[in-house]
Parts: structure tokens; sequence; C-alpha cells
């Protein structure tokens, strides 16, 4: 056991003694650089284009600083921070062993704007050049140089179609489809895009923008023809649209593409819009229909005047089908989106109800409804001309609906008034039926004849009828029928009844054939029925002739008491 311990410490005393031995090698000093160290810039001003982003635009030259490594073992910093700011933020592009070094143009474009420059707005920049060795110690600064970048847009634009005329039969066909650049070209930061569009001339006052992740966007036919008809341009007519790309980085840098500008020339996308919900006349069962104040000049612009029941809610929807449809969760205005959120109704009352089939945009506008204790006639054709009242009968289920028989013996004029008084009237420019207003507006120009007459003091919609056609009457059922109809002469095709006004049908229908023929019929009997020898629009009679049909897919309308029909393609 004694000789094992002196063994044992034999070892360990000979490992001591060769570690002793072995020499450490000590960290390598390298003698600190004494030279002075300055750059200088070959421009102090620079306002690049998209076209010089793969060129040299700038250079900055610097002297060797004189480290103990060598200038091949030098890093090189160009740095560059907003003017005034000592480079608290700060972004820049290193190199190695070389005493000068080029930013090209997408380079210094990106960096003023990370810096916070804007597109075509010149920015004051200070520029250094920080040396140091590989691993970044013993850093020495250069002098501060100034200049002033201007920085560009590298976004540009393009339609594979600038002219476009859609139509029904091609609806659902590309009208055109826009494609665009990455902007920022040389910036690491994050990007965000809109496309944006709008009504020519108008310098995208009021765009309508929405964000896209893709680099490009194509639009049907459809979509391209309601985006002008919610513009104001006419069926027929050439409109034209703005297209244009905003592009944003992080440090809220702003940069736009060329504009494009496509023209439209729409079709009457839309022959009915209305309104349904559980907060509406008809429910959801029932569309209430919207009516175009303005065809021939606005036909994307639709509207109406209607009790709405608050805490409910509504859609709007195209040809009384779920096809097309429009909603969205914002009240009393908003932009609906196709199967958009159901729009929530706050509180009830009267509204007027504007919507745009070409943007979606609506509104829901409050109105006051007082309650009159006369509404009458007056005019040039009423008792003594222009000072005698001839009173309606207000409803006794609607304060605000009034209706009477009266004769007119003369063709003439005349109005609506209140309690009497020209305080409160309406008037208006068509006949025998129409919306009249209360301010502004022309007599309404009556022909002689017996009318039975309906006036709703707050929607201002009213109706003279003649008696001939049993006006006073809202039938339960009333149908066009005929050999261009899809039931023959022997089928009735039910349209569907207004539940804000029992007197006005409407329904699409396919009618077909050449040298055809429809009529209108209250409760699937001849009984009483119209005809007229006018198409696509006429004023039916009691046993009127056949109304002449041109074969096509139409949007009908019908007031029974006037015998007003329309056909809509």
């Amino acid at each position: 056991m004694k000789k094992a311990w002196i063994f044992l410490i034999a070892v360990i005393a000979s490992t001591a003694v060769v570690v002793s031995c072995t020499k450490v090698e000590t960290t390598p000093q390298f003698k600190q650089s004494e030279a002075a160290f300055s750059a200088t810039s070959s421009a102090t001003s620079v306002n690049g284009a998209a076209s010089d982003s793969l060129s040299s635009v700038i250079t900055l030259s610097w002297n060797d600083p004189g480290f103990a490594v060598g200038l091949n073992q030098s890093k090189f910093s160009i740095v560059l921070g907003v003017t005034g700011k000592d480079f608290a933020n700060n972004v820049g592009k290193s190199f190695s062993g070389v005493t000068g070094g080029a930013l090209l143009g997408k380079e210094l474009n990106g960096m003023a704007l990370r810096l916070g420059g804007a597109v075509g707005q010149p920015i004051g920049l200070d520029v250094k050049v920080v040396a140091s060795l590989s691993n970044n110690n013993q850093q020495k600064a250069s002098n501060t140089i100034q200049i002033t970048v201007t920085p560009y847009g590298d976004l540009s634009l393009a339609a594979t179609a600038t002219t476009v005329k859609p139509s029904a039969a091609t609806s659902s066909q590309i009208g055109t489809t826009l494609n665009w650049s990455a902007a920022f070209n040389g910036y690491s930061g994050v990007k965000k895009y809109q496309l944006q569009y709008a009504k020519n001339g108008t310098s995208f006052a009021s765009p309508t923008s929405f964000d896209v992740t893709a680099f490009t966007k194509s639009y049907t036919q459809l979509d391209l023809n309601k985006i002008a008809l919610g513009y104001g341009t006419a069926a027929g007519a050439e409109g034209k649209v703005d297209f244009r790309v905003k592009a944003t980085n992080e440090s809220n840098a702003v940069a736009y593409s060329n504009v494009v500008t496509v023209t439209i020339t729409p079709y009457v996308a839309n022959n009915s819009v209305g309104i349904i919900g559980d907060a509406t006349p008809g429910g959801w069962g029932t569309d209430t229909d919207l009516y175009r104040p303005d065809p021939t000049n606005n036909p994307g612009s639709w509207t109406v005047t209607l009790f709405l029941i608050g805490g409910k809610d509504a859609k709007f929807r195209a040809d009384d089908d779920w096809a097309t449809n429009w909603g969205a969760a914002d009240f009393p205005s908003g932009t609906g989106l196709q199967n958009g959120a159901n729009i929530h109704v706050a509180n009830s009352g009267f509204y007027k109800v504007d919507f745009n089939a070409g943007s979606g945009a609506y509104s829901f506008t409050s109105l006051s409804a007082p309650t009159y204790t006369n509404i009458s006639l007056i005019g040039s054709v009423v008792g003594t001309a222009w000072t005698t009242d001839v009173d309606l009968t207000k409803d006794g289920t609607d304060p605000h609906l009034w209706t009477g028989t009266y004769t007119i013996a003369n063709d003439g004029e005349l109005k609506f008034r209140a309690n009497h008084d020209w305080t409160t009237s309406w008037g208006c420019s068509t006949f025998p039926s129409g919306y009249s207003a209360t301010s502004n507006v022309p007599n309404i120009t009556v022909k002689a004849g017996t009318y039975f007459i309906r006036f709703n003091d707050v929607s201002g919609e009213f109706f003279f009828g003649g008696t001939a056609n049993n006006s006073n009457t809202p039938f339960g059922k009333i149908a066009v029928i005929g050999d261009a109809t899809p039931g023959g002469w022997s089928t009735d095709t039910d349209l569907i009844q207004n539940p804000n006004n029992p007197f006005k049908w409407s329904g699409k229908v396919v009618m077909t054939g050449t040298g055809t023929y429809a009529k209108f019929r209250a409760d699937h009997a001849w009984t009483m029925n119209w005809g007229d020898t006018a198409f696509p629009a006429g004023q039916g009679t009691k046993d009127g002739p056949n109304i002449p049909v041109t074969a096509g897919t139409y949007q009908i309308t019908f007031n029974s008491a006037t015998g007003e029909y329309t056909f809509t393609n």
C-alpha cells in the first residue's frame, strides 16, 4: 500500500514538470492607429429616377485609416442619418479592404425612404464613414458630409385593356387586368399596397381603396359596369375611371404609380334593386323596391323612403334574388359588399334610403314625419283656380297616406298642399305617377279625366289612377300572360306585390319568341286586364290590345292603378 502511494505522487510530480515546461502564447496586441481619417463624396445632391436603380449614384472615398492589421483586414461602413439628428436613426452599407464605395440608385433611394423621405420631396441627410477592424474594434469616424436626396417612385401600373364595352351576355368575362411592379426597390422594410380607383378628372379626391397583397387584379365586365354606373355614367355612354396603386413603407413613406384610365361603356346592370329584411315592410320574404331618381344620367343610384323597425336588420339585393346582394355592419351609412353583413337599423322611424349599385355606398337618413290635419289638391283645374282646396281623405291606419276620387275637367296644373296653406306643398314633373318634393319643384301637369288619387306625405309618392281601371282596388294577384311568357296564354306568370305600395308589382321574367305578345291581368281572370301597343314601356288600358314583346329577360314593373308598365333588360 505504501508503494502505491509513492507511485501516484511520482506521476503527479512528473505531470507538473511537463506542464510547467509548456509555453503559453500571449494575445497579439496591435498598436492603435494614430492616422487621421476623413471622407469625401462625389455628389452633394442626388435626384435619381427608377432608371438609375442599378447604377452608382454617389461614391464615398476615404483614406487608409492605418490599422496595424493592414487595409485588407479593415472594415468600412457608410452611415446615413437625417441631418441634425446626430445619426440617432441610421442606415448604412459596409465594405472591406477598399478606400471607396458606391451606393446604387435603389440603395440610396431605399435608405432615404427608410429615414422618412417622401417620393419627389428632397430630404437632407448626414453621411459619414466609420472605419474599424474586422471585429468592429478601434472604430474611428470620418467627417460628416451633408447631402440632399430626392427619392423617386419606382411603382408602375399597366392594364390589359383600357377600353371596355360590357354587355349582359359577356358580363362574367374579364374586362381588364391590372398589373403593377414592386415599390421601394432596395428598401428592406415592410411594404403595403392599396389599389385605388376614382372618377376620371377628380384627381383621386375621394378614391375607392382596398388593400392588395398580389401584384395583379382582374375586373369582370360586370365589375367595371357597376363602377361606371356608380360614377353616374349613363347606359350606352362612355365613362372614364382612373386607377392607381399606392405603396406605403413602415416609415410611412408613400409612393404612387402612374395613373391608368379605363374607358367603360356600361349597360343597365341592375334592372331592380330592393331592400329586404325584418326591419322592412316585406320582412325577409319580399323586397321593397327602390327607384332611380335619375335613370338617364345616374342609373346606378337608387332610393326609397319607408318606415323601418329599429333593432332589426336589412340588406340590399338585385332583381328580387340573393345572387347579387349587398350588406355591411355600418349604420346609418357605409359601403355594402357582396354577401356582406346585415345592416342593423338602430331606431324605428321613417328613413330616406339611398344606395349606389356601382360603389355599394348606402345611407339611411332619418326623417321627421309631421302629421297634417289636411292634405288637399289645389291648382288651375281645381275649383276656383289656385284658391280652392279639395281635401283628400286620411287613411284609417296610416296617418301619412291620403286618397280621394276627383274629376279634372280640363288639362292643367295642380299641387298637393298641407293644411290649406303654402307653407308645405308638393309638386313634380311627372304624370300620372311620381315622387313629389316640397321645395323648388314644378306644378304637376295633369290631363282631364276622373281619377283615384293616392298620396304619401312622407315619401312624396303619388299616382292618379284612371277609374276605368278599377284603380281604387289593390288586387290580390297581378300576372303577365301571353305567348311571349313562360306559361303561354293558358298559365299566368305572377309578379311580386310591393309591400310599401300594394298597387305596384314587379318581377324578372324570361320572354321568348319573335312576334309574340303579352298582357297584364288581375287575379288570374280576364275580368280585369290591361294592354297597349307600346313596348318596352307604356300605359295599359282595360281590355286594351296585346303588347308586342321582343324576346329577352326583363325586369317588369306594373302599376295596376295607372296601367303604367316597363320591360327593362
